[in-house]
């Protein structure tokens, strides 16, 4: 991947752009963890029915693509995948001492 200025990024920055986007992928899961931890009662999966006399008016809709898409292989933002590459960015770094 290339930055703006056409220049290859360095792995100090690669490995801060991978690590931003694992922090977000576990922030998103530990709030979804967390809710359906507190109060699964009001929570839906987008798309999926529910009755509004259980969940009130505004239930907290599960983002159902967007979750598959951390464990789905074919992504890129598969969480196997970016730890991968992340820990192949950490071993260059390693190497370079």
């Amino acid at each position: 991947m290339t930055s703006e200025s056409g220049q290859e990024p360095s792995l100090a920055d690669e490995r801060r752009r991978y690590e931003q986007q694992l922090m977000r992928i576990g922030r998103r899961l530990e709030a979804l963890g967390q809710l359906l931890v507190q109060d699964p009662s009001r929570m839906i999966g987008k798309g999926f029915d529910f009755d509004e006399s259980v969940t009130g008016g505004r239930p907290v809709q599960i983002e159902m693509a967007e979750l598959r898409a951390v464990f789905d292989q074919g992504t890129d933002s598969n969480v196997g995948k970016l730890l991968a590459e992340y820990h192949a960015v950490l071993a260059k770094l390693k190497q370079q001492g």
